[in-house]
């Protein structure tokens, strides 16, 4: 399956993209807030997206022909639920890719999948991801003390969520070609 919106594309993971996230793959910046180590060599980025090509809902968000990063989410279908994630390279950092990747998702996943709720986790020191998940409506819910273990330590983290009543209510404008 692929979602489109006006600049991005969100297709399944194939090892061709590779080369394009390989780069990020390897950037600490991005890599310390993931459950996944820095990749230290390109073939840590193709089982990377093996295992990504296996998921459900796991899209690489392709921009102008490249792969920019990874979004989609683990769908619990019993309670009507997606658990979010997102990762982009640096240089597409504040250009909007991530809000727009996102729009297309939860308009998608509101919509015939009839999901009832999404939410995120995120690191208690990642303000980044905080912020832009309050730009489009997510509330924190709540801290989770020692949610996971990452590299064998205990993270705290914020849980966010999204109903899809507020999604129509705090939809940033994108508009689909």
């Amino acid at each position: 399956m692929e979602l489109r919106g006006p600049r991005v594309l969100l297709r399944p993971a194939r090892p061709e993209d590779a080369p394009d996230l390989f780069p990020f793959a390897c950037d600490p910046q991005i890599s310390h807030y993931m459950y996944w180590n820095t990749h230290g060599s390109i073939e840590e980025t193709y089982a990377y997206l093996e295992n990504l090509a296996a998921k459900e809902a796991m899209f690489v968000i392709e921009v102008e022909g490249k792969a920019a990063g990874v979004t989609g989410m683990q769908i619990d279908w019993e309670n009507r639920l997606g658990e979010t994630e997102t990762w982009i390279g640096q240089p597409y950092w504040g250009s909007g890719i991530n809000a727009e990747a996102k729009v297309v998702l939860f308009d998608f996943a509101f919509g015939p999948p009839g999901l009832k709720r999404i939410q995120s986790l995120t690191h208690i020191d990642n303000s980044r991801s905080q912020r832009a998940l309050e730009k489009l409506g997510f509330k924190r819910e709540g801290l989770l003390r020692r949610y996971r273990w990452i590299g064998g330590e205990p993270w705290d983290v914020y849980m966010y969520s999204l109903l899809p009543e507020e999604w129509m209510s705090s939809r940033p404008p994108i508009y689909y070609p």
